[in-house]
């Protein structure tokens, strides 16, 4: 008894512990996250199939030969990096359709299977080598559900268990130093990839510590759960964005650009103002969270010349914060704070889903609601000027949203539609009470998160 006693409290103390045993070596996981926090401004690289595809999640059997980067530059890429003072980047090595942008030893479904001029491409290698060329650290991308070789929920076995390990040893093993391996598709709220009952977070983490113990592992999985990642990635374009309060270590990732990848016409696209960047940037960097943002290469492996004036633009107008000399204590977001609403659908869809961050939870209305709002009760007065709020499927045709002040509800927004993610500033204001309320709906809505800040 006395023994398993000892060997209770060794286990405690080691889950407690800032370091990790890999091999025979001791890692302290929280020099790590800080001296990754320190970086604090990336470029997300969203470059692969769906470049040339006018798609998003790229259809997964498409002719590897239409992949055809004719004028590839990474090192274009890591000077407009560069420019706008970033100092680490993640690079797509492969999205859910499964086509890999290195010559993989274990699939015919790669650039080595493109058009021959373009066949003994190593785009990571390109890559990796520029950006280091340029002083900037090197991450990378890469989609565990992929679409192509089979990897989906409800059909993890083995064999495509024993596929992922040898793709990310290949990346970890033939590139050098990898920062930090930002992984997509795993326990994730949308597509169909693998969740963590079928492949746990810990059968990955301890592949990845095995080849490189100082690789962050960030899971873009929409949680704000330490259980699943090492560094929380808060999905910006989906209406998860880092909390006022928040003191999880993480990142949020905004795109320059409307969509992920590239398109056609993007070269004449009004893009994310340098104005929006710089306060963005700002607030994430000083709520313990870094700023990753994306940058879509077109379809001739080039940056378009309104993205490198905006990088640019973007650098001169940045000042990065000084260096965190510590971590903090890591608390639950928004904590203390209170909701109510005027009505629950159920259980599973309660009121305080809406700010606890997390993707897969929502708040739904009753169906025979007249009032249909939720409020927000910060138990002190809070000042904030910006709105962020998001909605699973679309329903929300008009919504307003206002602060309790003076004894009465002042109007801050009023908008029409909410969809994946709206954003909106207004006149900066102090309470203690918020609420949202939503004025017309073609049916039932999903509200998964309601978030102010102030820029």
């Amino acid at each position: 008894k006395k023994m398993n006693k000892n060997y209770i409290l060794l286990i405690a103390v080691l889950l407690l512990s800032p370091f990790r045993i890999v091999g025979q070596k001791e890692v302290n996981t929280d020099d790590t996250i800080l001296n990754f926090l320190n970086l604090k401004f990336g470029m997300f690289i969203h470059y692969n199939m769906g470049t040339y595809q006018a798609e998003q999640w790229a259809y997964p059997f498409h002719d590897p030969k239409d992949f055809k980067p004719s004028q590839l530059d990474c090192n274009q890429w890591a000077q407009a990096a560069k420019s706008a003072g970033m100092q680490y980047a993640v690079f797509t090595t492969k999205h859910h359709d499964g086509f890999s942008l290195w010559d993989t030893k274990v699939s015919n479904y790669d650039i080595a299977s493109a058009h021959n001029k373009y066949k003994n491409l190593d785009i990571v290698k390109e890559y990796t080598d520029a950006f280091r060329n340029a002083g900037i650290k090197v991450g990378l991308y890469f989609s565990v559900w992929d679409r192509h070789h089979g990897m989906e929920h409800g059909n993890i076995n083995q064999e495509n268990i024993s596929f992922t390990k040898e793709q990310l040893t290949e990346l970890l093993t033939n590139y050098g130093e990898i920062n930090c391996i930002v992984i997509d598709g795993w326990g994730s709220k949308w597509g169909n990839g693998p969740d963590f009952e079928e492949l746990p977070y810990e059968t990955l983490e301890a592949h990845i510590h095995s080849i490189q113990p100082n690789c962050l592992v960030i899971n873009h999985s929409c949680r704000p759960d330490l259980k699943y990642t090492q560094i929380v990635h808060y999905e910006a374009t989906h209406g998860q964005h880092c909390p006022y309060d928040n003191t999880i270590p993480s990142q949020q990732g905004p795109t320059l650009q409307s969509t992920w990848f590239w398109e056609k016409g993007y070269e004449n696209q009004e893009l994310k103002s340098v104005d929006e960047v710089v306060k963005e940037l700002n607030f994430a960097n000083s709520h313990y969270s870094n700023y990753l943002l994306n940058a879509a290469p077109n379809d001739k492996g080039l940056m378009d010349e309104n993205v490198l004036e905006r990088l640019k633009q973007i650098g001169d107008a940045t000042t990065i914060s000084a260096p965190l000399k510590k971590l903090p204590e890591i608390k639950p977001v928004h904590q203390g704070v209170s909701v109510k609403a005027s009505s629950s659908s159920s259980k599973e869809f309660g009121a305080n889903h809406i700010i606890d961050a997390d993707l897969f939870t929502r708040w739904q209305y009753a169906q025979d609601d007249k009032e249909r709002w939720i409020e927000l009760d910060f138990k002190s007065p809070k000042t904030f000027n910006r709105v962020i709020c998001g909605e699973y499927k679309r329903a929300v045709q008009e919504f307003k949203i206002e602060a309790f002040i003076n004894g009465e509800w002042k109007l801050l927004v009023k908008g029409g539609n909410i969809r994946n993610n709206f954003n909106a500033s207004f006149e900066t204001v102090t309470a203690q009470k918020y609420r949202l309320t939503i004025l017309k709906a073609s049916r039932l809505p999903y509200i998964a998160e309601l978030t102010f800040v102030k820029y």
